[in-house]
């Protein structure tokens, strides 16, 4: 009976999701003879820097299109404690947990990276859906409801490009889930992991943080919780020693310290000039709109009764009252700067 139900509440989910993911991943990579390399989506011209010393043999190398964030945590990967220094690119390197992971998944197999670095992302979904699932069981809602957060648009596109937002998020919520769970030790531990995947972990520290404040009252644990950003900075270090670049200067530059001025400003680019192009103009506007939409309703929820999750979402939506504009103009980067919105 137990074995049952944990197939129907845990298994099942899982199963369904990471079978869509992988199915829509084969699809999209099928005009490349179904070559994992080609997730990477690696550019002879970037303007973040290229290493050619990185490419093997077999692999999908794209001439004037076609480049993306993946071949930066490849190259990562190929170096990830900067000894060769084919690849200096210090806001890449502080992401260093992902492709880590994926190199250590590969037993130092170079060739293996383009395989770990798809499965370690599906583990990560998988993961991460375990621990929503349980968090789900414990306020009595239906297991089923984890696949708003393993079908996500933001949770397809991630893996479909060899980013590190899933093992991010799915660091996120297993947090999370300690510290509803009273755990504080291993919510620091995998807040801290979380921070070394992607640094933008902090939309869901600072409202656990004041969250915890308003519960507790207790400054001690409010140092604990903060403890969880000390591998992040002396990682910082490390990169910006090695580098000569500190890399939170450049994450910096996705946040505008004026709002609405990101939104504004993409509004004032907005040209029509083709169908295309008003298509992907309008859907960003869309997505704006259901960002006015969801603060309206979290603010309405707030006044009434506060939770964490509430504080959560609600980070989420005064992120988007700073984004710069060239994130605005980014569909895909939306996608990931906002990925915690789907579980929580």
């Amino acid at each position: 009976m137990e074995g049952r139900k944990f197939m129907r509440d845990f298994l099942l989910p899982i199963i369904i999701t990471l079978a869509a993911v992988h199915a829509l991943v084969m699809y999209s990579i099928k005009p490349y003879e179904d070559n994992l390399s080609s997730m990477m989506r690696i550019s002879q011209n970037e303007k973040e820097g290229v290493a050619p010393e990185y490419f093997q043999k077999g692999m999908v190398i794209f001439d004037d299109k076609g480049g993306y964030d993946g071949q930066f945590y490849y190259y990562v990967a190929m170096d990830p404690f900067m000894n060769k220094g084919y690849f200096k690119n210090a806001y890449r390197q502080q992401r260093i947990l992902y492709p880590l992971t994926a190199r250590l998944f590969a037993f130092g197999k170079e060739s293996l990276l383009p395989y770990t670095l798809y499965i370690v992302n599906l583990l990560a979904l998988a993961i991460g859906m375990y621990f929503l699932i349980l968090i789900l069981k414990q306020y009595s809602i239906n297991p089923m409801w984890s696949l708003f957060y393993g079908l996500s648009p933001s949770s397809i596109m991630t893996i479909q490009y060899d980013l590190p937002s899933p093992l991010s998020i799915a660091l996120i919520i297993a947090a999370i889930y300690f510290y509803i769970n009273r755990s504080l030790l291993l919510t620091v531990v995998f807040m801290a992991l979380s921070f070394l995947a992607r640094e933008d972990s902090i939309v869901v520290l600072i409202p656990l943080l004041i969250w915890d404040y308003q519960c507790r009252r207790q400054f001690k644990r409010i140092v604990l919780l903060m403890s969880c950003l000390i591998p992040f900075f002396l990682w910082q270090l490390f990169v910006t020693a090695k580098l000569g670049n500190a890399p939170m200067t450049t994450s910096a530059e996705a946040i505008s310290f004026i709002p609405f001025s990101g939104i504004i400003g993409y509004i004032k680019t907005i040209e029509f000039h083709d169908i295309k192009q008003i298509g992907g103009q309008l859907s960003t506007l869309i997505v704006f709109s259901y960002f006015v939409i969801l603060s309206i309703i979290i603010t309405r929820k707030l006044l009434s009764m506060r939770h964490l999750f509430y504080y959560v979402v609600a980070a989420y939506c005064l992120l988007a009252v700073f984004t710069v504009p060239s994130q605005w103009d980014n569909y895909n980067g939306l996608l990931r700067m906002f990925y915690g919105l789907f579980p929580f």
